[in-house]
């Protein structure tokens, strides 16, 4: 044990007498001519700057567009659909920029008259009712809706007055009773 001891210690002297020859022989050659070095690195300096900003330029002008890697061209091709998998959900868009975001508004009620339920449910029930967001039953789907409509209308109407599972009380809008109903009305004649 103590003769690899011996040998380990005599290898880093070694090594830090090889790294102090070194520094001695750099500290004299550069002693010797300071003047010079601030010239060359008062034109280096000048250079440099030069070549940086025709390298900015050059960048500037002409970007390279990145490529895939071989391992994502491989996953795109075995999965068609992942890009649109993992595009953002939503969009922000600012006031005075143009957007592509389609918004339904939702008309007034006139005092004492339920709006139809194809209005409503274009302004409130589409969001989730549409894509199947959360579990709820796509529209035009009679495979999601009929074990629904067997339950009956009333059944119905009470789970979208006052929600049921994931879906809100009123699909989460200040809408009357009777427009809860016309709403549900009108996706069960779009479903069956």
């Amino acid at each position: 044990m103590t003769m690899k001891k011996v040998v380990l210690l005599s290898a880093v002297l070694l090594a830090i007498s090889a790294m102090t020859t070194n520094a001695q022989e750099a500290a004299p050659a550069s002693e010797a001519a300071p003047e010079a070095a601030e010239v060359v690195t008062d034109a280096a300096a000048e250079e440099a700057t030069a070549t940086e900003a025709a390298a900015d330029e050059a960048a500037a002008a002409a970007d390279p567009i990145p490529e895939d890697s071989d391992q994502v061209k491989k996953l795109i091709a075995l999965y068609p659909n992942l890009v649109s998998r993992i595009a953002p959900y939503g969009k922000v868009c600012f006031d005075g920029e143009e957007c592509d975001i389609n918004i339904t508004v939702l008309a007034p009620a006139v005092e004492g008259q339920a709006r139809d339920g194809e209005s409503l449910y274009k302004a409130i029930c589409a969001t989730c009712h549409d894509s199947g967001l959360v579990g709820a039953p796509k529209v035009g789907n009679a495979g999601d809706w009929s074990a629904r409509i067997a339950k009956g209308t009333a059944t119905l109407y009470d789970h979208a007055i006052n929600g049921f599972n994931a879906m809100p009380a009123r699909g989460g809008a200040d809408i009357s009773d009777e427009e809860v109903q016309n709403a549900v009305d009108y996706m069960v004649e779009k479903s069956s």
